[in-house]
């Protein structure tokens, strides 16, 4: 009988050391969880902004000035990636429905602002960007994390300067060639 007690007896030391919870395997300071860990955590994260629209006027960058882009690129908005609507960059154009209604605002693009790339799609020949063709502005916006922003600040607030990269115009109706 001694010989089951002392058996059964280190059965159960052995299991309640397997039921003890694994401590101390972490670095301190190394937590993974939400709202705790590095400084880097509420470091503003850099997010997508695109607005497209029809375009209303164009100003090509001067070729007199190699070194400085000019360019100035002004549209009507028909719509907006969920960034572009609420950064507070475009405006609300009904306030009475729900969210941020960009389409029928105007919204332009200054390349003495940003230092933004135009592209010219589907003009061939002496063809020039037209009034009505089709725009869309690409570019980032810093957002600060919610947990990040001081109590009571608007989301349109958390969002900080657009830095656009890239301005794309297209023919609405290209050239065909025989």
């Amino acid at each position: 009988m001694l010989k089951h007690t002392r058996t059964l007896a280190a059965l159960v030391a052995g299991g309640a050391l397997l039921a003890l919870p694994v401590t101390g395997l972490a670095k301190p300071g190394n937590s993974h969880g939400k709202g705790q860990g590095s400084a880097h955590s509420c470091k503003a994260k850099k997010v997508g902004f695109v607005v497209r629209g029809t375009l209303v006027s164009y100003e090509a960058d001067a070729a007199t000035t190699p070194t400085v882009n000019e360019a100035v690129v002004t549209m009507t908005v028909t719509g907006g990636n969920k960034h572009a609507r609420k950064s507070g960059e475009l405006a609300d154009m009904d306030a009475v429905k729900d969210g941020v209604q960009v389409k029928g605002g105007t919204y332009v693009a200054t390349a003495a602002d940003d230092a933004f790339k135009l592209k010219l799609n589907g003009y061939q020949g002496t063809d020039t960007p037209s009034v009505g063709d089709k725009v869309m502005v690409i570019g980032k916006i810093a957002l600060t994390k919610k947990r990040c922003a001081a109590d009571g600040t608007s989301l349109a607030d958390r969002y900080g300067d657009t830095n656009i990269k890239r301005v794309k115009i297209s023919d609405r109706h290209p050239d065909t060639t025989p």
